[in-house]
């Protein structure tokens, strides 16, 4: 059997504007479900329905062979086209040929993880037709009715909400169901129905901007393994690029028309983690200017190189002057102008947002964007693999 996991990304979404590629917990909404369906080992292939070509570029730069873009009629992404309506137009792609199985994944869920998926198949092949996910809610429930309220639980003995059985919501986060049912019914589920239990934070779905700010607490929350960073046992140096990966490339300027970024005080941590692990450290950057100098400063780096024209000469200069090889230094880069220097160093990495030329150059591939704590994965990585 051959199972697809379909992601819809509509671009035209009103509660949330652009939520697709909305940043929360360090990176765009949509690559959480997406690595969660890349994770799972019951997931053939992974589907991205979109009709938004900034989405489809983010997918092609970030999981390039990995994630499929099947084309998407304009009829599914109307404000009243159905979810059904996307699911069914896939099937009729090339992308989908062959597929037996049709996994919904929605995401506006990214507290979804691989072994969620990895559960919901299994109960699938337990004798059911469909399966969706669901979530245990323990409230305390009223009713309205003509006499007034009405408990669900006798207020005489009210018990601890610990006590109470609970009740069962969909969270939105996955339907599992097979190819010939989603034809032959249109809905996304039918026949006999199994109900897969995820954690109670899994309940909340990004359907308004304050869900944004629920989501990026729970997922910064969640304890993450750090995956160590292969070559990281030679490392002597690591060097960074500054717009980009220490900045989220945005800029800010005053009515004096000075100029100002914003740094990440979880990556000033990176840097000082290395230092205490003596590892030196480096910025280069092909801009220069006050607040370069200072941040430099604040982090303690062993050598700025600000406004340089080539990046690859620097790093050699500071390798004749530390005596060590370009084998032994690590790179973070996110644009065309370091591509050179990450194709040199001995281990190169790059934000989850990098442009795709440094993404192709570069080994490690951080799940943060530049500007919210890629420095400080990337030296997590770098002392991981030590």
């Amino acid at each position: 059997m051959t199972l697809a996991v379909v992601i819809p990304a509509r671009a035209g979404s009103k509660g949330v504007p652009g939520k697709n590629l909305a940043l929360v917990g360090g990176r765009p909404l949509l690559d959480w479900t997406v690595e969660a369906a890349l994770g799972a080992g019951c997931v053939d292939r992974v589907l991205v329905s979109t009709d938004d070509p900034v989405v489809r570029e983010h997918v092609t730069a970030t999981w390039p062979g990995r994630v499929r873009l099947p084309a998407r009629s304009p009829a599914t992404a109307s404000d009243t086209a159905t979810t059904e309506s996307v699911l069914l137009d896939v099937l009729g792609t090339p992308e989908a040929e062959g597929v037996d199985e049709i996994g919904l994944v929605q995401a506006t869920s990214p507290l979804l993880r691989a072994e969620d998926l990895d559960g919901a198949y299994a109960l699938l092949h337990r004798g059911f037709d469909s399966v969706l996910s669901v979530v245990r809610q323990r409230r305390f429930r009223w009713e309205l009715a003509p006499e007034g309220g009405r408990p669900e639980y006798d207020p005489a003995a009210r018990p601890r909400r610990q006590q109470l059985a609970g009740h069962l919501v969909e969270n939105g986060a996955v339907y599992l169901t097979s190819r010939s049912a989603l034809v032959r019914t249109g809905v996304r589920i039918s026949g006999r129905i199994g109900l897969f239990e995820m954690p109670e934070d899994s309940y909340t779905e990004v359907d308004e901007p304050s869900d944004l700010v629920i989501v990026d607490a729970l997922l910064r929350r969640r304890e993450r393994p750090v995956e160590p960073a292969r070559g990281a046992a030679r490392i002597q140096l690591v060097l960074t690029d500054v717009d980009g990966v220490l900045t989220d490339n945005g800029m800010t300027y005053s009515s004096d028309g000075s100029e100002s970024k914003t740094y990440s005080a979880r990556d000033g941590k990176g840097f000082e983690l290395l230092r205490r692990a003596g590892i030196r450290t480096g910025i280069l950057s092909s801009e220069d200017g006050a607040q370069i100098h200072a941040r430099a400063a604040k982090l303690k780096v062993d050598a700025l190189r600000a406004g340089t024209a080539d990046k690859l000469a620097d790093a050699k200069e500071l390798c004749a002057k530390w005596s060590i090889g370009l084998d032994e230094v690590a790179f973070i880069g996110d644009d065309v102008h370091d591509v050179e220097l990450l194709r040199a160093v001995g281990l190169a990495a790059c934000p989850a947002d990098a442009v795709p030329a440094a993404r192709a150059a570069a080994a490690h591939h951080c799940r943060a964007v530049g500007g919210h704590g890629a420095f400080r994965e990337f030296a997590d990585a770098i002392l991981a693999g030590r």
